[in-house]
C-alpha cells in the first residue's frame, strides 16, 4: 500500500516527534476524565475482589489457570472453572503488576489502559509510515484511531485492556514482519512470531494474524512451498498457546449457544454499519435487536460475499495493485474472531464495542489512505479528516467522562438504559432499587419482557436472586419467598450465588437450622472454594455467630492468602471472644 508523500523540509526526526507528542496530548485529554472511575463490571471479577490476583501464589499459577484464576483447588471448583474457556495469563499478569505497584488504585489501572493507548496509537503511526503513508496521513490515521468513537470502552473501562494488550503484541508483531520484508532477517520473523504469541496470551482474537502475512508474502512472489519455512515461527507459537490453554482447561471445548448463520451476518453488518458510522453511541450493544434485523442481515451478507471476492483478488499476483481487496480482506479477517463468540455458550457480550478494536485499525488505515488519494487539493482532505477527528471526539470524551464516576454515578448516569443490554439495564435496576423500587422494578420488567433475547434466562434468574435478597433485607419475607420460589422452579437449579442468597434469606428470616444445613452443605461440596468460604463466613456474620465466620474466613485466608480476606479477619477480631481473638 502506498499513500500521497507530503515532503516536510524539517527534520523527519522532530516532525515525528510533534506527531508522537500530539498524539500523548490528544489521549490525555479525552481519557484522564474516566481515571477518577470505579472498579465496575468484570473488573471486580478480575481484579478488586480476585483472591488469586490478591493472593500471594499469583505467579505460580496465572499461566495455567483460566481468566481470573481458579475459585478453588477442591475437584468440584476446578470442574466448574475449567469451563469458563478464557486463557488470557498476560492481561491477568498486567493487573498483577497494576495492583502491585499501586494496591488496589483505580486510578493507576485507568492509567495503565490511556498508556496502552498512547503506545498503540503511536505503533499504528509507525506501522503506516512503514507500508508507505506520508506523514501527514500516517499521523491522520493514528489521530483518527486515537478519538475514534467505538474506542470508550477498551480505555475508559479497565477490563477493556485485553484489547489494548493483544492489539500491542499484533503491532509489534506486525511491525518486526514489515522489518523482516525490508532486510529478510530471519531473526526479525523469529520476533515477530514471538509478539504473536504474546499477543495470543493477552486475548485470542489475534489468532488469523499471520494469515494476513503469508497473503503479503503470497503478493511478494513467494511460491506456495516456500510458504512453509516462513509459517513455522507462528504455527509453533499457536501450538504453544495451545499447549498452555491444555494446562488451564484441559480439552474441552464449549457448548454451542444455538446463534444462527443469520445471526453471523447480522453480527458482521452490525459491526461495520457502526465502523462507518459510530455516533449516538449506546454504552453497551444489546445484541437482541442486532440478531435479526434484516438491514444487518443483508449487509453481513454482502460484505462476506466482498470478502470471499476479494480473498481471489488478493491472490491475484498478477494485479500489479490491490490495496481495496486487501484491506477489506484484512478488515473481515481481524474481524472474524470476535463475530466468532457469539457461538460460544459462554460468551456473556455477544456484541460489544470493544470488540473492534482491532479491525478499526485497519478501516481507518484505508479512511485516510484512500481519503489523500482520492481527494483533492490535500488540504481539503486534510479539513475533512481533522472535522471527522472532532466529531469522533465530541462522542467519545462523554463516554470518558462516564467512566470516570464511581460505581453508582456511573450506572445512573445512563441515560437511555432501553437501548443497552440485559446485563447493563440489570445493573441500572439495582442501582435504583434502594432509591426508586418503582422505576427499578420498571427496568427489571422490560428485562424480563424479552423472552427471546439469548441472554434472557441467564438475567432472568439474576433479577429473581437480586429482587429475593432485597426484599429479605426489607423484612418481607413473602416477597423474598416467592422469588426463591421461582428460582427453585428453574431447570438445573438454583447457582451458588442463588443458593447462597436464599440461606442468608432464612437467617433473616429466623431460619438459622434451615440456612445452616445449606451453607454446610455447599462448604462439603466445595471445601477449598474461595467463593463458598467466604459466603459461608458472611451467613454466620449475619446470625452474629463470629467465631464461625472468622474460622471460615481463616480458612480462606489460609488456602489464598489474599489481602481482603485478611483485612475482614482483622475487623471481625474486636467482635471475638477473648479465647478465639
Amino acid at each position: 500500500m502506498t499513500g500521497p508523500s507530503f515532503q516536510d523540509p524539517e527534520d523527519p526526526r522532530r516532525s515525528l516527534l510533534i506527531f508522537i507528542l500530539l498524539l500523548l496530548t490528544v489521549n490525555l485529554f479525552i481519557f484522564l476524565p474516566s481515571m477518577s472511575g470505579d472498579f465496575l463490571w468484570d473488573d471486580k471479577y478480575f481484579i478488586s475482589e480476585n483472591s488469586n490476583l490478591l493472593g500471594a501464589r499469583f505467579l505460580l499459577d496465572f499461566w495455567r489457570s483460566p481468566f481470573g484464576g481458579f475459585s478453588g483447588t477442591d475437584d468440584n471448583s476446578l470442574r466448574i472453572d475449567r469451563g469458563r474457556q478464557f486463557y488470557r495469563p498476560l492481561t491477568s499478569l498486567s493487573y498483577w503488576l497494576d495492583f502491585r505497584l499501586w494496591g488496589l488504585n483505580t486510578a493507576a489501572f485507568h492509567l495503565t489502559n490511556i498508556l496502552l493507548q498512547v503506545v498503540n496509537s503511536i505503533l499504528l503511526l509507525f506501522i503506516l509510515l512503514r507500508v508507505g503513508l506520508g506523514r501527514v496521513p500516517a499521523f491522520a490515521g493514528a489521530l483518527l484511531f486515537s478519538v475514534f468513537s467505538p474506542h470508550f470502552e477498551n480505555v475508559a473501562w479497565i477490563s477493556g485492556r485485553t484489547d489494548l494488550l493483544s492489539f500491542l503484541f499484533a503491532a509489534l508483531s506486525a511491525l518486526c514482519f514489515l522489518s523482516f520484508l525490508k532486510n529478510k532477517r530471519r531473526a526479525r520473523l523469529v520476533l515477530s512470531a514471538l509478539f504473536f504469541l504474546g499477543g495470543l496470551l493477552a486475548k485470542e482474537n489475534v489468532f488469523l494474524l499471520p494469515g494476513l502475512f503469508l497473503i503479503v508474502l503470497w503478493r511478494k512472489g513467494m511460491k506456495g512451498k516456500d510458504l512453509l519455512p516462513f509459517s513455522f515461527p507462528f504455527v509453533l507459537s499457536a501450538a504453544v498457546w495451545f499447549f498452555l490453554r491444555s494446562l488451564a482447561f484441559g480439552h474441552g471445548a464449549p457448548a454451542f449457544s444455538g446463534r444462527s448463520i443469520l445471526d453471523f451476518f447480522s453480527t458482521i453488518g452490525f459491526y461495520t454499519a457502526r465502523l462507518v458510522i459510530p455516533f449516538d453511541l449506546s454504552v453497551t450493544v444489546d445484541s437482541g435487536p442486532v440478531f435479526g434485523n434484516a438491514a444487518y442481515t443483508g449487509l453481513g451478507f454482502l460484505i462476506t460475499a466482498l470478502f470471499a471476492v476479494s480473498f481471489v483478488l488478493v491472490l491475484d499476483r498478477n494485479r500489479r495493485t490491490a490495496d481495496a481487496p486487501f484491506l477489506l480482506f484484512a478488515f473481515i479477517l481481524f474481524m472474524l474472531p470476535s463475530i466468532a463468540v457469539i457461538f460460544s455458550s459462554l460468551t456473556l457480550s455477544l456484541v460489544a464495542w470493544r470488540f473492534l478494536y482491532l479491525p478499526s485499525a485497519v478501516f481507518i488505515a484505508g479512511l485516510v489512505h484512500f481519503g489523500f488519494r482520492l481527494i483533492r487539493p490535500r488540504s481539503v482532505a486534510c479539513a475533512l479528516l481533522g472535522l471527522l477527528a472532532i466529531a469522533y471526539t465530541v462522542e467519545i470524551y462523554p463516554k470518558s467522562e462516564l467512566f470516570g464516576r464511581d460505581e453508582n454515578g456511573f450506572w445512573l448516569g445512563i441515560k437511555r438504559v432501553d437501548r443497552e443490554d440485559l446485563i447493563a439495564r440489570f445493573n441500572v435496576g439495582i442501582k435504583t432499587l434502594p432509591l426508586d423500587e418503582k422505576k427499578a422494578l420498571q427496568i427489571f420488567d422490560q428485562v424480563l419482557a424479552a423472552k427471546t433475547h439469548p441472554l434472557f434466562p441467564m438475567w432472568q434468574a439474576r433479577i429473581y436472586e437480586e429482587l429475593a435478597m432485597y426484599y429479605a433485607f426489607q423484612k418481607d419475607f413473602a416477597k423474598a419467598e416467592y422469588y426463591f420460589s421461582e428460582l427453585s422452579k428453574r431447570p438445573g437449579g438454583q447457582s451458588l450465588h442463588s443458593t447462597f442468597n436464599y440461606s442468608y434469606y432464612l437467617a433473616f428470616a429466623g431460619r438459622r437450622a434451615e440456612g445452616e444445613s445449606i451453607v454446610l452443605d455447599l462448604v462439603g461440596r466445595y471445601p477449598r472454594n474461595h467463593f463458598v468460604l467466604t459466603r459461608a463466613a458472611k451467613f454466620y456474620l449475619i446470625v452474629k455467630d463470629y467465631p464461625r465466620a472468622a474460622d471460615f474466613y481463616g480458612r480462606d485466608y489460609n488456602l489464598f492468602r489474599n489481602e481482603q480476606t485478611k483485612k475482614l479477619l482483622e475487623e471481625l477480631r474486636p467482635l471475638l471472644p477473648r479465647n478465639d481473638q
